[in-house]
């Protein structure tokens, strides 16, 4: 397995991992293609911050607003009379579980940002009550809100050395080597694909969010420095001292705080001669 796959397995697993550990909220299948039907789970008894709902015998509904309302008629329904048609399956004990598929159900175009954003939502009564909270002394009848990480099945074509930590922050500094890898064996834009030589368009920010452009776009070609390196395998990578990279573009004294790529191919034309993304990394370290 190379490297590449390595990080992937690793966090997939560090992610289900935390999800079997809670046992409040999970997905079925772990890695799911959210464009065909899933299963969400749900152990009301194990709400850190509502035991009410252990006891009780429901009927219990889904209420969820990211990454947006139901695209169902009714939505959501009111807070004091939930939408039937979110019902949930009583798997037996205090689990509750409901089937759907989140494309769809969200009517999101780019299905991918399913995997960013996750899901959120939280499993109530019919009536989830009149407010104060969901202690022995509120009046809510419903569990804490959910915020249910989403594994991705899918092999990204692009990733970083270091590689990711949390959302987009690398764990590392702008005095350190940091790598770009593209798999251009992965790509799904037929205008990208075979690629053979391959550039990056670098840009950073600092602290109060000022740009600063390593090379102009129309020179690219001119500076062998941004040229992606491969073998001919299909992968190319980019490797960078970002503070050396943005030297003569960087006033004395300003910290780079993220780095901003775009990878394309020369002559440019267009969208058609980009990777579809512009990919951001924020330090985690000073």
């Amino acid at each position: 397995m190379n490297f590449k796959y390595q990080i992937i397995s690793v966090l997939a697993l560090l992610l289900f991992g935390m999800n079997l550990q809670a046992q409040f909220a999970w997905i079925d299948p772990p890695e799911p293609d959210v464009r065909e039907e899933v299963t969400i789970y749900v152990d009301v008894a194990q709400d850190p911050d509502c035991q009410k709902l252990a006891s009780s015998e429901g009927p219990m509904y889904l209420w969820t607003w990211n990454p947006s309302d139901p695209n169902i008629p009714d939505g959501n329904g009111a807070w004091n009379n939930s939408n039937e048609a979110l019902l949930m399956t009583h798997e037996g004990g205090t689990v509750w579980s409901f089937t759907y598929i989140p494309a769809e159900f969200y009517n999101v175009d780019n299905f991918k940002e399913i995997y960013d954003t996750g899901l959120s939502f939280l499993v109530k009564e019919k009536d989830g009550g009149a407010g104060g909270d969901c202690s022995a002394e509120g009046d809510e009848f419903k569990t804490s809100d959910i915020n249910l990480s989403v594994p991705s099945p899918f092999v990204e074509p692009v990733f970083s050395i270091p590689s990711l930590v949390g959302d987009t922050a690398v764990f590392s500094r702008p005095d350190d080597i940091f790598t770009l890898v593209y798999d251009n064996r992965l790509e799904e834009k037929i205008t990208m694909q075979n690629a053979d030589e391959l550039w990056v368009y670098a840009r950073a920010f600092d602290a109060d969010d000022n740009q600063y452009i390593a090379t102009s776009l129309g020179q690219l070609g001119t500076n062998p420095s941004l040229q992606m390196v491969t073998d001919g395998s299909g992968i190319f990578t980019f490797s960078v001292i970002p503070d050396e990279l943005f030297a003569a573009v960087i006033p004395d004294g300003v910290d780079i705080r993220t780095l901003q790529f775009q990878i394309v191919k020369l002559p440019l034309c267009g969208s058609d001669c980009a990777v579809d993304g512009e990919f951001l990394y924020n330090f985690a370290c000073d």
